[in-house]
């Protein structure tokens, strides 16, 4: 029963570790992106966004152990069943499937949709920054998980750990597939706080209507965001084995 109850904890500890870290998105996929003007100086924006989700997934990592000290303790007590113990962990892994986008999820949140400019160009401007690119997508999904997005979709697209976000020519790419303008995101969370922060004065969806670019955030009371619509097959990466184990 010992090596039987070690062997669940481990599993779902490391899964749960697993999961949580697929909420962080990848921004690209080795495509070159488009910087105008209007982006450099939010790469600062940026850099922050992410020493916060550094924080966030060391705070995971700090659960996690504190996960596994609990089963621990569980397993040294012999008043649960190996039936109870096995639905305790089962709900668990069953939390870190829905935040990690392996399944469908709904609740309140906000919709914000970016869409190209329509003022005449200033002379000698460039039109490209009127245009919607990648990095305006990506700096709005980083502050909508900065401000504690727990669920992220763009054009029905789910963004996971694999996500790539990347131009292709007047589309952008987003999880494999193309996309014309203009562009839906859906996020589940604190809805005022993520809508506050993009239209703060220093946020980045007032930035973009300063440029030109189009720019609508709504609260919802009812989003639904689907799961992944593909499962990655992992062809070089494969489960450490440690020594004493099958």
């Amino acid at each position: 029963m010992m090596n039987k109850r070690m062997i669940l904890i481990t599993f779902v500890v490391c899964t749960i570790i697993g999961l949580g870290l697929a909420c962080q998105m990848k921004i690209s996929d080795g495509d070159r992106l488009y910087v105008s003007p209007k982006t450099i100086k939010d790469y600062s924006t940026t850099i922050n966004s992410e020493k916060e989700e550094i924080k966030k997934y060391q705070n995971m990592i700090e659960d996690a152990k504190a996960k596994l000290q609990n089963y621990e303790k569980a397993d040294h007590s012999d008043g649960q069943s190996d039936k109870e113990f096995q639905q305790s962990l089962t709900a668990d892994l069953e939390k870190y499937k829905v935040s990690s986008g392996k399944e469908a999820v709904r609740g309140a949140g906000v919709e914000v949709v970016i869409d190209d400019g329509t003022r005449e160009l200033y002379d000698g401007e460039d039109i490209n920054n009127l245009l919607v690119h990648d990095s305006d997508i990506i700096m709005i999904v980083n502050e909508l998980n900065r401000c504690g997005a727990e669920a992220v979709s763009v054009n029905g697209q789910r963004i996971t750990a694999n996500t790539a976000i990347s131009c292709s020519g007047y589309t952008v790419r987003i999880n494999g597939e193309v996309y014309a303008r203009p562009f839906k995101i859906k996020a589940i969370g604190d809805g005022k706080r993520m809508a506050a922060a993009l239209v703060d004065p220093d946020g980045y969806g007032t930035s973009l209507k300063n440029w030109g670019v189009q720019f609508e955030v709504r609260l919802k009371d009812d989003i639904t965001i689907d799961a992944v619509s593909k499962n990655y097959v992992y062809k070089y990466m494969n489960k450490l084995q440690k020594e004493g184990t099958n």
